[in-house]
């Protein structure tokens, strides 16, 4: 193992939790075997040796991490430009990840004072905005897709509500390419969403020839149709692909529930609040124009870890 460390903070967003490593100022040379060893659920990064036992109360609590944040801001431009890579716990990178973006503002807000961002990701450049006190983060998503070649799918039809590998789904991208099955019973049914075994049900679809890069995963149930005084609700899990696991919430996964909603008549107007197991979302997904994901955002704990973890 490398005896030089590097600088890293951890944050989460509704509980996806991510390590920032400001690529500007910190150099790590594999940052794939970075990622692999350190965000490992049962080996990786833990608060215990960087928090005390108060200060673990405020965070996830969980070992390792969703991912390895690598930026670097751009303060010549205005607003804030900030160039955002997410490396997956596989060593994979993601083009998009909507709570990793929420991050990326409350990163780079805590280093200039700054409310608002252009955070430069490879699904393209998004606008990022912070609340007044940083709790909560606001990232544009784009306009989801259900385009078989943008999703992308091996076939020249959308995929709609239909069955792959065991679940009826329907295919959007979201900034990365998302499968939605929407199931009977909320969280608070115990025959509902968190009665059904995600790793096992998952991957097929995750791996379904169909999807010819991969797909993220996800359970959806609607709550409260949104027909009433108040906007939709709906619980979600996700099963991410580059995690190859569950995680407590996804951004673009949360986005990608509502539009196949709207798409499937299943909720009424185009916002709607999405509830992984982590927190509540705030989703609006208009007929024309960006999506936009809002939720809470907070800072854990700061260390250093080695480069070369070999």
């Amino acid at each position: 193992m490398s005896t030089h460390a590097v600088p890293f903070e951890k944050y989460h967003g509704t509980g996806n939790d991510f390590l920032v490593v400001d690529a500007a100022a910190e150099a790590v040379g594999d940052r794939a075997a970075f990622a692999r060893a350190h965000c490992d659920r049962d080996t990786g990064v833990d608060g215990a040796d960087f928090l005390d036992d108060a200060e673990r109360a405020g965070g996830t609590g969980r070992r390792g991490a969703d991912g390895v944040l690598f930026l670097s801001i751009e303060d010549r431009f205005d607003p804030t430009r900030v160039v955002m890579t997410l490396v997956q716990p596989d060593g994979s990178t993601a083009t998009m990840c909507g709570n990793g973006a929420r991050v990326v503002a409350r990163w780079a807000h805590d280093r200039t004072g700054d409310r608002e961002f252009m955070i430069d990701t490879q699904a393209g450049t998004r606008r990022a905005s912070v609340n007044a006190d940083a709790t909560a983060a606001t990232i544009e998503m784009g306009e989801p897709t259900f385009d078989p070649a943008r999703v992308p799918l091996a076939r020249d039809e959308p995929l709609i509500d239909e069955s792959v590998a065991g679940l009826t789904v329907t295919a959007v991208n979201t900034g990365v390419p998302h499968a939605v099955a929407f199931v009977e019973g909320g969280r608070d049914d115990p025959a509902g969403i968190d009665s059904v075994d995600l790793d096992a049900v998952a991957p097929p679809v995750r791996n379904a020839d169909v999807f010819p890069h991969g797909a993220n995963v996800n359970l959806a149930s609607v709550v409260d149709d949104g027909r009433g005084d108040g906007p939709a609700v709906i619980d979600q899990r996700t099963f991410e692909r580059g995690v190859e696991g569950e995680t407590r919430s996804c951004g673009t996964g949360a986005v990608a529930v509502v539009a196949v909603a709207r798409r499937l008549g299943l909720i009424a107007g185009e916002s709607a609040v999405s509830r992984p197991p982590g927190g509540d979302l705030e989703i609006t997904v208009p007929d024309r124009g960006h999506a936009t994901l809002t939720g809470a955002v907070a800072r854990e704990y700061e260390g250093t870890l080695p480069v070369d973890p070999r």
